[in-house]
């Protein structure tokens, strides 16, 4: 099928812009641009790819950040026609002042961002008070940069609004903003229950150690049953473990009667008994071992070498495999 955006230009502004969650919001909506079939090109600064030295890094060398975000770009000055241009004000101010569609990326809005990383957005949302396990133990902030893609997503969404309505558009995409909607939860909760949640509150969902691994308990109250019925063990009637918030604050207790049950077994036999009851366990995989998952291969989610590709649609369809960056 044609891209959405075969014959578009788009300037990617990542590599200027004066914050790193600016700049990989920026990457992440143009590597989403160039996904759909986009031109994209690359200002870098005289200093090199920001992203050329920043973790991961490949056993040959190099990132695998620069790879996943900057691969397919085109690397030069912002010269010629563009249609679109992705950045923070001041790399747009400077670079794209006559490009007719913008994305303008700030911390709260136009006029209002200051300095801040992703940790201070995740904390500043709400985001690090409801991850991780209970105090005295340290928040942990959530994997990779789920804030800045995120944005980066919001971005490219506004981006083709814009690109639709034709004409001379800005849109602007706070990241405070994008971190709230992430933790949309915490709101649901304190304008139902009046309350706000706070990590390791009456959680139930954690990882336990399996003969070759771990595997991921993640279940609803429903699931409880059959759950208590696969491991078989009289324990698990104590009132203790009636609810929810009774099996999170008494989880320690729990996790020694159901950890010989889980040790004893393979992650393969764990997942397929707990799917014969319907029971949403599953296993926690290696990095390698996504490359030959069933799953991930039938949506062509990873290329041979490990590089991740884009499952995207337009229209129901599938873009074509070249254009979504895989080889």
């Amino acid at each position: 099928m044609l891209a959405p955006l075969a014959g578009r230009r788009v300037l990617d502004l990542g590599a200027l812009c004066a914050r790193q969650p600016h700049a990989l919001a920026a990457s992440m909506a143009a590597k989403l641009c160039l996904a759909y079939g986009a031109e994209v090109v690359r200002p870098v600064p005289a200093a090199g790819e920001p992203f050329a030295t920043m973790p991961p890094l490949l056993p040959g060398g190099g990132s695998a950040l620069d790879r996943f975000l900057n691969a397919g770009k085109h690397t030069g000055p912002a010269l010629g026609r563009f249609d679109a241009a992705i950045g923070d004000t001041v790399s747009l101010a400077r670079h794209a002042a006559e490009v007719p569609a913008k994305v303008r990326i700030s911390v709260f809005g136009p006029g209002d961002d200051p300095p801040t990383s992703e940790l201070g957005l995740l904390a500043l949302s709400g985001l690090l008070g409801v991850v991780g396990e209970p105090p005295p133990a340290p928040p942990v902030p959530l994997a990779g940069h789920q804030p800045a893609y995120s944005a980066g997503l919001a971005a490219c969404t506004g981006l083709f609004a814009a690109l639709r309505a034709g004409g001379d558009e800005i849109v602007d995409v706070s990241l405070f903003d994008v971190c709230v909607w992430l933790n949309w939860k915490t709101a649901a909760d304190m304008l139902i229950l009046g309350r706000v949640p706070v990590r390791g509150t009456a959680t139930q969902w954690f990882t336990v150690a399996a003969k070759d691994g771990h595997v991921a308990l993640v279940y609803q109250d429903k699931d409880w049953p059959p759950l208590r019925a696969l491991i078989g063990d009289a324990r698990l009637d104590d009132p203790r473990f009636a609810s929810a918030p009774l099996r999170g604050a008494n989880r320690a207790a729990l996790t020694a009667i159901i950890g010989p049950w889980f040790a004893a077994r393979t992650r393969t036999e764990i997942t397929a008994a707990a799917q014969a009851r319907r029971i949403p366990i599953g296993p926690v995989k290696l990095p390698a071992e996504l490359l030959t998952d069933a799953h991930y291969r039938a949506r062509d989610f990873l290329a041979p070498d490990g590089a991740p590709a884009l499952p995207l649609a337009w229209n129901g369809r599938r873009v074509n495999r070249a254009v979504a960056g895989v080889v």
